[in-house]
């Protein structure tokens, strides 16, 4: 299988993944392992000094057949050396049997979702709405922790994931929307000097979009959403905006689609159960 076929079969993972694989065939630590005979599946391996990271997607159900074994031959005789490093495994969401196979095998979910790309291509007409915009002002950052930990409390109890995020690493959090702040890249929106939600975006991605949950179901999720889009577009020169879902979260994605915003990739990423440390997943 050519270099160019791979990636392109990688980036219905994730663009950050074909990215990734990208740029480790120009240092040579990709190997593929298995390919399907008419192209339509991959299973390869990026081992460097930092991490190893599996990826394994076909598209059609007899290479998710053949694949499995291949696949567990190769984990099981790579895990047996013993871990230096951490090990992750990075599987197409659709191909759920090979899901199940490396869920066996001893790794364990980090996320499940899908990246989504806004397809209009052009500034959005915005109704008029009572919300008013602010830029980010260094006063602020305790509305915006409350604001993202209860938007985001029910999703990371769903998923298991760490609670209060924001609160616990205050700082970096501060730290972090000052910067965002200099780059144009977050705004707050208030009701009665009460923040109501806020969106985040770094490079093409649009990172964050939340709302308080007491106001959510009013319309304000898609208002800030085609404000953050016209940020992009007409201050920023932004061409494929991009941003990432989980897949429990339903009606977030929902949100999204039927603002312009197509399905583009598809990812389930694991981490092997036994190592320690922290997590690089492309």
């Amino acid at each position: 299988m050519k270099k160019v076929e791979v990636l392109n079969l990688i980036e219905k993972i994730s663009p950050h993944a074909k990215l990734y694989v990208k740029n480790e065939f120009e240092k040579e630590s990709v190997q593929v392992i298995y390919a399907s005979p008419n192209n339509n599946g991959v299973f390869i391996c990026v081992d460097n000094d930092d991490c190893c990271i599996f990826y394994t997607i076909f598209i059609n159900e007899s290479g998710v057949k053949k694949s499995l074994q291949i696949i567990e031959c190769t984990i099981n005789e790579y895990i047996s050396k013993g871990l230096s490093k951490e090990v992750c495994f990075n599987v197409y969401g659709e191909n759920i049997e090979i899901i199940k196979l490396v869920r066996n095998l001893g790794f364990k979910l980090d996320m499940e979702g899908y990246h989504l790309e806004y397809q209009n291509k052009k500034i959005l007409n915005l109704e008029e709405c009572e919300l008013i915009e602010k830029k980010f002002e260094e006063n602020m950052v305790d509305s915006f922790i409350k604001l993202f930990d209860s938007a985001y409390y029910k999703l990371n109890l769903e998923n298991n994931w760490e609670l209060n995020n924001h609160l616990k690493n205050k700082e970096y959090f501060e730290r972090k929307l000052i910067e965002l702040s200099k780059l144009n890249a977050v705004s707050s929106f208030w009701l009665n000097n009460e923040l109501v939600g806020a969106y985040i975006f770094e490079d093409d991605y649009i990172t964050d979009i939340v709302v308080e949950p007491l106001f959510q179901n009013k319309g304000y999720g898609s208002y800030i959403l085609k404000k953050c889009i016209e940020n992009m577009i007409e201050n920023n020169s932004i061409k494929n905006i991009r941003l990432r879902v989980a897949k429990s979260n339903v009606g977030a994605k929902k949100l999204y689609e039927l603002n312009g915003f197509n399905e583009i990739a598809y990812f389930s990423e694991h981490t092997y159960e036994n190592y320690q440390g922290n997590s690089l997943k492309p």
